[in-house]
């Protein structure tokens, strides 16, 4: 692709996303420790309502909720670096894409698993 959008800007697009993405979650994480109320990225509002023990629940994501975040962050800094600045193999940019999708699979399965805990 010619242009604006070649695949190095759509990537780049990317990186970005992930960033803020990462921000997002942790912005949500601390204000979620902050206030004792659980964020409405992980329980949906029918879901709010059916939560037995509010207080353990967030205990127990507010350290995977955080560690999730602070991941993305590091690979939308890192994923940028190597696509807008270094002309690395793309055997590293698949390595940390690996990393991230590793990182958001535990992160999934430990939301499961507080979800049959702490309902």
């Amino acid at each position: 692709m010619n242009g604006f959008l070649n695949s190095k800007t759509i990537m780049i697009i990317f990186d970005v996303i992930v960033l803020l993405l990462g921000v997002y979650l942790i912005y949500n994480a601390l204000k979620m420790k902050k206030n004792d109320e659980i964020s409405s990225l992980l329980l949906a509002p029918k879901e709010l309502k059916l939560c037995k023990h509010p207080y353990d629940f967030i205990d127990y994501m507010f350290p995977i909720m955080l560690s999730f975040g602070i991941v993305c962050v590091l690979f939308g800094i890192a994923s940028l670096i190597v696509d807008a600045w270094l002309d690395l193999p793309g055997i590293y940019e698949a390595a940390l894409v690996v990393v991230l999708i590793g990182v958001w699979i535990w992160f999934s399965l430990m939301l499961r698993k507080a979800k049959r805990k702490f309902m």
